[in-house]
């Protein structure tokens, strides 16, 4: 066995267990040692780490999530109707930054949840980068004397 198989077989057997179709987990922690113990020495480490965790990512994925802040819904309204994909390379920049000091204006009124509502603009700044300086597979431009 491989580690790709071992890995589909653990993300199969987490989500029965997130979905509650199966609940016993130590019988499938047991079911992904035996699987394991068919995998490379680097692999088994790996592979050993995922099934101790296990019982704490599933408690974890069945948590509900937390509620979100009227600030932060807001922070992603503008996300959500914000154009980043028509217009010129100006007008998308413009777009961006737009959007940013809206975000950040209402993380600066958003209390404990300022910090997460700026970092929804972290996204941007890899398109902003390309749409300023191109994308890395694009032809480089013309250079006299060539």
């Amino acid at each position: 066995m491989d580690f790709n198989e071992f890995n589909r077989q653990y993300k199969l057997s987490r989500a029965s267990l997130i979905a509650g179709e199966t609940t016993d987990i130590a019988g499938v922690q047991a079911q992904l040692r035996l699987l394991a113990d068919a995998l490379a020495a680097s692999d088994h480490e790996v592979a050993a780490k995922l099934i101790d965790r296990l019982p704490s990512a599933v408690a974890a994925a069945q948590e509900p999530p937390p509620e979100r802040s009227p600030e932060m819904l807001e922070a992603l309204r503008i996300i959500d109707g914000a154009n980043f994909v028509d217009g010129t390379r100006e007008e998308r920049l413009a777009a961006y930054a737009e959007a940013r000091k809206q975000i950040w204006a209402i993380a600066d009124r958003a209390g404990a949840d300022s910090d997460r509502i700026r970092y929804l603009t972290r996204r941007f700044e890899s398109t902003e980068l390309y749409l300023e300086e191109g994308y890395p597979w694009d032809p480089l431009p013309d250079t006299p004397g060539d």
